[in-house]
């Protein structure tokens, strides 16, 4: 494939899959035989960190369920986080 087709059919992957439940997800995941390992932390770190920046200002203005989701995502990446295995480095540094 070259590059902008490889990019457009990343693109579409992303907005299926943004449109399915994780239950989709997981399935699929499942039958490509991916994993998650450390390589996905600093990604999911970042996730985490912009979830729990945002949960004060949906707080602060009201938005109830999107604070909601906020926590729940907050909630669920922690221990992902948590069970993923570490390089040696972190290790160390923890």
């Amino acid at each position: 494939m070259t590059d902008r087709a490889g990019n457009n059919y990343d693109q579409l992957v992303e907005r299926y899959l943004d449109l399915e439940s994780l239950e989709v997800t997981e399935m699929l995941l499942e039958l490509c035989g991916a994993t998650l390992d450390q390589r996905a932390l600093p990604l999911l770190k970042q996730r985490l960190q912009e979830e729990q920046t945002q949960i004060p200002r949906l707080h602060a203005y009201g938005y109830v369920r999107l604070r909601e989701k906020s926590e729940q995502l907050v909630a669920a990446l922690t221990p992902l986080i948590a069970a993923l295995p570490r390089t040696e480095s972190e290790e160390q540094t923890r």
